[in-house]
């Protein structure tokens, strides 16, 4: 029995594997992953955000540029993990270990462009006033 393939748009027989099919992520049924769905990181997620005044924190200080100026470039905010859950995931509600960034600060301090001791000390301080 044959049937059209939906990544390749070609026609295969129905067992087929198509080549052009996307590997499955590793992370789906992570810890980390499973973690970020409960209700308890969403509240935790929503009072860092609110503790930051709904600004990015490394934008807010300025050292690595500003990304995420309210009403000039606005940018999603997220909340990052410091040290992360893959790492670290008995810090995950810890509220020294999160902070507040823009898209771009947090794709930096994924990529480790943004020092972590940095990070520390923005979640442990109150923020600076623009």
């Amino acid at each position: 029995m044959l049937k059209s393939c939906k990544y390749c748009g070609g026609i295969h027989p129905s067992k087929y594997v198509c080549p052009k099919k996307p590997p499955r992520s590793p992370h789906k049924g992570s810890k980390a992953v499973l973690f970020r769905r409960k209700y308890i990181w969403q509240k935790k997620r929503d009072h860092i955000v609110q503790r930051d005044y709904h600004m990015c924190r490394v934008c807010n200080e300025g050292s690595y540029g500003t990304f995420g100026i309210p009403g000039l470039n606005d940018q999603p905010l997220q909340v990052h993990h410091i040290e992360p859950l893959e790492e670290r995931f008995d810090l995950r509600l810890d509220d020294d270990n999160l902070v507040t960034c823009c898209d771009g600060h947090h794709k930096m301090a994924e990529a480790g462009e943004i020092p972590r001791g940095y990070l520390h000390g923005l979640a442990q301080t109150s923020p600076r006033w623009v």
